[in-house]
């Protein structure tokens, strides 16, 4: 687990967001660390839970050699290795380990493309000077929480909604009681709603590209597959074997780690 925060807006500062990252502290005890750029009034910050790449070449946010694009991202991706190996392939140059240098090398080769070839928990934002966008995502169900605010232009986001507190400028703390009912009625709450009505989260499988502290583009990157009705169909023993292969592979991805 690590957490992440981030601003997008000419009010916020440095003060601001290491209160956030204080707020978090517990998601990531092992590391930190902050990007702010003034001229674009970008602010990034990462809380940090060491488990792959423990050395220094996992620290985030992660910059690319231009200093260009910037990541912090909360999550695991499972496939990581499988993609360093296409994007090696492709002439890619790899520092460390880490499945945060793939996925940052992977927006850089695909763009916003990167997300259907992702198999892992995750939310991450990344900041993109050359387009002066702030691209942001969440793991098709949502595993890993990703919250944000908008009001005049100025957009936040966080992990968790008392940190993203620390980061909104506007006073605005008004209950959503419709929310409130359906958590209390489901134990959750579907949609994007939360208790407070300035507050939204990003619903799984989602992205959205902010510009100028506003959201310019949402949309729904994950589809629960289709599968094809024609497909020759397996009897008893072949779907048991079929079910158990896959259930050892995906236990076996998320055993991947440098530390116990």
């Amino acid at each position: 687990m690590c957490g992440i925060a981030g601003y997008y807006d000419s009010i916020n500062n440095v003060d601001s967001l290491d209160e956030a990252l204080d707020l978090i502290k517990h998601r990531g005890p092992d590391d930190s660390g902050t990007y702010i750029n003034h001229a674009s009034s970008i602010g990034l910050g990462h809380r940090r839970l060491s488990i792959i790449e423990t050395s220094k070449l996992g620290h985030q946010p992660m910059l690319d050699s231009k200093e260009q694009i910037v990541l912090v991202f909360n999550g695991e991706i499972y496939n990581y290795k499988e993609l360093k190996a296409d994007l090696i392939g492709e002439g890619c140059i790899f520092k460390g380990d880490s499945d945060t240098e793939v996925l940052l090398n992977l927006y850089i080769y695909k763009g916003i493309q990167m997300l259907s070839k992702l198999n892992g928990i995750f939310s991450f934002a990344i900041w993109d000077a050359n387009l002066e966008q702030l691209f942001l995502a969440r793991d098709s169900f949502g595993i890993k929480p990703l919250y944000y605010s908008i009001s005049e232009n100025n957009f936040c986001f966080s992990s968790e909604i008392k940190s993203l507190l620390s980061l909104v400028s506007v006073g605005d703390r008004a209950l959503d009681t419709e929310s409130i009912t359906r958590y209390l009625s489901f134990l959750w709450c579907p949609g994007n709603g939360t208790p407070l009505k300035s507050v939204k989260k990003l619903p799984p499988g989602e992205a959205i590209i902010v510009k100028n502290g506003r959201i310019v583009n949402q949309w729904s990157w994950f589809q629960l597959p289709i599968f094809n009705k024609n497909k020759k169909q397996l009897n008893k023993g072949q779907s048991i074997s079929s079910v158990r292969s896959c259930l050892k592979q995906a236990v076996h991805r998320q055993m991947v780690s440098d530390v116990p």
